[in-house]
Parts: structure tokens; C-alpha cells; sequence
């Protein structure tokens, strides 16, 4: 894909049926470009409630919060704060999840941010889903102002 220009009505959504098949790990990488700071706008968002998002990544402000699903816990969220990302700028941001791992890494710019472990191994896992990947706005959400590519 290309370098397309989001404002906060645009939205690209991809079908699941157009995505490779998840099973075991799910990586996205993306290069954001933030055109506007606005309150909270979704990036990209895969599922259409809070229960079945895997992965999501949303700007709330200054900080950007990272969301998904594991077996028990519907709503994880964690908030990166200092990370704070500038006007006109490009960054490249990767989120992967592993199964076989039990674990969530986000890198901002190559750089190695956070993780997030699974705690009960032998009985949670993440939660993977059938729904449409949604880039740049969700339907029950503001939208991104910039470019992503």
C-alpha cells in the first residue's frame, strides 16, 4: 500500500477474508505520519467492539494506548506515556502478538517500547479474530489525521 492521506472521515477498511490467515501470531507495521493532535483517534483497529479487538491502536492525547483480547480479559489496555509522538513527523510503528510466545511486543521507530506477557500460560491465550481490519478510522471512533503508509 501506498502513502494514503486520512483525514478524520477517511478510513480504509480491509475485509478479514483479504488478510492472511492468523493462527498462531499476528504482526502490523505501519509508517504514521500525524498530521493534528486531536483528543483520541484510531489508527488501526482489528474488530468492531471492545471485545473483539485484536490488535488496536489508538492516540489518546499525548499518549497512545495499545488495546486487544486475551481468554478471560476482553479488555487489555496499555497506555504508553513519554512517547509522545510529534507533528509532521514520520514513525514507523510495529505491534506483534504470539501465541507459541505469550506475549505482545510495540516498537516505535525500531526501538523495542513494551511488552506485555501473558501470565496465565496454560490457560490464556490472545484472542484472534474474523473481523475487518479498520485503518485510519473505526466506525465507533474518531478518526487519524494524517498519512499512513
Amino acid at each position: 500500500m501506498g502513502t494514503v492521506l486520512f483525514t478524520p472521515e477517511y478510513n480504509r477498511v480491509i475485509s478479514h477474508s483479504e488478510l492472511p490467515v492468523v493462527i498462531d501470531e499476528l504482526s502490523i507495521t505501519l509508517k504514521i505520519y500525524l498530521a493534528s493532535h486531536a483528543e483520541s483517534f484510531q489508527v488501526f483497529c482489528k474488530g468492531k467492539t471492545l471485545a473483539s479487538r485484536a490488535p488496536d491502536f489508538y492516540l489518546d492525547g499525548s499518549k497512545q494506548c495499545l488495546a486487544f483480547s486475551i481468554t478471560g480479559i476482553l479488555d487489555v489496555d496499555i497506555y504508553l506515556y513519554g512517547y509522545g509522538f510529534l507533528l509532521n513527523r514520520w514513525y514507523h510503528i510495529a505491534y506483534t502478538f504470539s501465541n507459541s510466545d505469550k506475549r505482545m511486543n510495540f516498537y516505535i521507530d525500531g526501538k523495542w517500547v513494551v511488552s506485555y506477557s501473558i501470565q496465565k500460560i496454560q490457560s490464556q491465550s490472545f484472542i484472534f479474530n474474523d473481523e475487518p481490519l479498520y485503518i485510519g478510522k473505526h466506525p465507533l471512533w474518531s478518526g487519524f489525521t494524517g498519512q499512513i503508509r
